[in-house]
């Protein structure tokens, strides 16, 4: 149910209190990224408190020394033939490809040695190939340096921006080019053409001109600086500059979630975006994603809801629960240019928090089956149905916990040192049951099961390659067949003389 200020009821009061409690002033990000604020034993946990979820394994990034923060970050999917994988970003450990053809049984397939940071993925086909975006939120560093992205492109530690990256071959990634940005790429967004990339720097200490730097990578081993688009300046604002960027399918839209601000922006054409409308929502601490959803009423007239997520304090350590929430828009028709909002929907968690971050962060909507998933830090991983979102009538005051505002959680599931940065699927069964996979700051890569809860949707499948790029796969390994037995004979060659020398 929908909770409004004038309810007196407790739950109602609590649930009031806690969307307007002051926030803390938000943490910059930084050139480490976010700092994990759950406790690292020697083990992660193995169980914890869920509801129509289970827990099924835990892989240890390549590359950290037990019992260390693993530091995940962001995670995209890629599907090679029968073969499927998650791209796990993370701070300063490099990008690990993991293998999920069998959820049950993940694997890591390969890292691409890239000690930067924020490590955000983004994954995109073109010309037969498969291409990936690693991105560096401030400056490599030695440590950055001295890794293989950077000895590729002959870069020095003050370097900062976004590694391109082959994964045609994703047990083999390799380096392909560079895009370099001054203030750092705190996350970069695909257009849907697969043509640009759009920079969101995110700097908390905006200059009087923010920007999303827009750039072609039509020739993806010469990338091309296109321009720097202004956006508003808000100068009484925490920050002005955008920290991500989402596309509509069709990439007509872009909407930049921009800290202080929410941006709809006319993507027709990708090189020239054209500011919309603008959202200023005080009750949005730090903007830090908005996505849109179009659903259908029973009528069969189309809905635009834009999705906002604060991540409250800026991902700093939290006082209570739930935090920051997912502030709901109306943004079909006219109402684009003047958005309207639905309310505002928390995780069912009213509680003080025991110092580990507790709001809000990267979130995934599958419009088709009506249902979204997204990581809370140290409240774990949630699914929602947002089925109802179509037809719910709300308004500005309305403010919902667990239940309501047309969205209702469905599944959770909360470690004890879960940290939780981002958590997605890639493949929704036809009852609504899938595997999520979450990328954590403090454990690592963790699979979770899903049971559909008596939902009925329409089955998502995991996104092939195209044929031309499964030909190149193909070819590679065919030729690798025909000459392994000449490696194969030379190794055994080579092995003789240096036993009999």
């Amino acid at each position: 149910m929908a909770f409004r200020p004038v309810v007196t009821a407790c739950a109602g009061a609590a649930a009031v209190a806690l969307a307007v409690l002051p926030a803390s002033p938000a943490s910059a990000h930084g050139d480490l990224g976010d700092r994990p604020t759950a406790d690292r034993a020697l083990q992660v946990a193995q169980s914890g408190e869920s509801k129509n979820m289970r827990f099924v394994d835990n892989l240890q990034y390549q590359g950290v020394d037990a019992g260390d923060d693993q530091a995940g970050s962001d995670i995209e999917f890629l599907k090679v033939g029968q073969r499927e994988f998650a791209l796990a970003g993370t701070l300063r450990n490099g990008l690990q490809i993991v293998n999920i053809t069998d959820p049950r049984n993940p694997f890591i397939a390969a890292v691409y040695d890239c000690d930067i940071s924020q490590g955000d993925v983004q994954v995109w086909r073109h010309d037969g190939r498969v291409l990936a975006s690693y991105t560096a939120d401030g400056t490599f560093g030695t440590a950055g340096a001295a890794s293989k992205c950077a000895r590729d492109l002959n870069l020095g530690s003050s370097a900062s921006g976004t590694v391109l990256v082959d994964l045609t071959t994703p047990s083999s990634p390799q380096t392909v080019s560079f895009l370099p940005v001054p203030r750092g790429s705190h996350n970069m967004t695909i257009h849907p053409s697969g043509d640009y990339l759009y920079n969101s720097n995110s700097d908390l200490i905006t200059s009087t001109e923010p920007s999303i730097t827009i750039y072609d990578v039509r020739e993806p081993e010469n990338p091309q600086k296109v321009r720097d688009y202004r956006i508003p300046f808000l100068p009484t604002s925490l920050g002005s500059e955008s920290h991500d960027v989402t596309f509509n399918t069709s990439g007509t839209r872009a909407y930049s979630a921009a800290l202080s601000q929410t941006l709809v922006l006319d993507t027709s054409n990708p090189r020239r975006p054209e500011k919309i409308s603008q959202i200023k929502d005080p009750a949005i601490n730090v903007v830090h994603q908005s996505d849109p959803v179009t659903l259908t009423k029973p009528n069969g007239n189309k809905r635009n809801v834009l999705v906002i997520t604060d991540e409250r304090a800026g991902a700093a350590a939290s006082a209570e629960c739930p935090g920051g929430g997912l502030h709901l828009y109306d943004i079909t028709g006219a109402k684009e240019r003047d958005p309207q909002k639905m309310g505002t929907w928390f995780i069912p968690a009213i509680k003080p928090q025991d110092g580990t971050t507790c709001t809000s962060h990267v979130l995934r909507i599958y419009p088709q089956q009506k249902m979204l998933t997204i990581a809370w830090y140290g409240q774990g991983v949630r699914v929602l149905d947002i089925s109802k979102l179509a037809t719910y009538d709300g308004s500005a005051t309305d403010v919902a916990i667990g239940n309501g505002v047309g969205m209702r959680e469905v599944g959770h599931y909360v470690f004890p040192d879960s940290d939780t940065w981002s958590f997605k699927t890639n493949k929704i069964n036809r009852d609504g049951s899938f595997f999520g996979y979450g990328n954590d700051l403090v454990r690592g890569f963790d699979v979770y099961r899903f049971n559909g809860a008596d939902l009925s949707v329409p089955p998502l499948e995991p996104k092939s390659m195209t044929a031309s790029t499964q030909q190149t796969v193909d070819k590679t390994l065919q030729g690798l067949a025909i000459i392994a037995p000449a490696l194969l004979l030379a190794g055994l060659v080579h092995r003789r003389r240096r036993k009999t020398s």
